[in-house]
């Protein structure tokens, strides 16, 4: 019995972390010779309308295109590659329980447990790079997290960056 309540105890506090974690995933088009590509220009996407924000994702994104060789240019500079992002805001639940105390008058039967479910912003930005040439898209990086209103300006700095730098890992893929 106090197995399965630890595992429950166990089982409810990482779910309540799990909202809380950042995710990225990629894909890419494998016949892409990735090799080729050396410059870039933006495009537009579904950008934020926030221009605090929206300069945020386009500096560190920037920065991490910059770190894997590529120069940025200007649209009209013949890039080898365009680069768009997308974000979107949706709402999901946090769930954190705890377990306390032993059965009815400490007779056993068990530890009682409680759970608080609270709604959480989270964030998902899209990253497209599509050949020049061909318009078709090469590859695309997709990270998730929560969203905090009430983060500090240096925080959404350190966690665009954070989440921008874990998008290109595996830029370019490695076959």
């Amino acid at each position: 019995m106090r197995i399965a309540t630890f595992a429950t105890s166990v089982w409810l506090t990482l779910l309540g972390t799990m909202a809380l974690a950042q995710s990225v995933t990629y894909d890419y088009d494998r016949a892409a010779n990735f090799s080729n590509y050396k410059t870039y220009a933006w495009t537009r996407g579904i950008e934020l309308t926030d221009e605090l924000n929206h300069a945020r994702v386009v500096r560190a994104i920037d920065a991490a295109l910059a770190a894997k060789g590529l120069a940025r240019v200007e649209p009209t500079g013949n890039p080898d590659v365009l680069v768009a992002y997308h974000a979107s805001f949706d709402k999901n639940l946090e769930i954190t329980g705890s377990a306390h105390g032993w059965g009815p008058f400490g007779l056993g039967g068990g530890r009682f447990g409680s759970a608080r479910v609270q709604p959480v912003l989270v964030g998902t930005l899209v990253v497209d790079i599509a050949d020049a040439r061909t318009s078709a898209i090469v590859w695309r990086s997709l990270a998730s997290s929560d969203i905090r209103p009430t983060d500090k300006p240096e925080h959404r700095d350190k966690k665009i960056a954070k989440a921008s730098e874990k998008m290109f890992k595996n830029y370019p893929p490695k076959r």
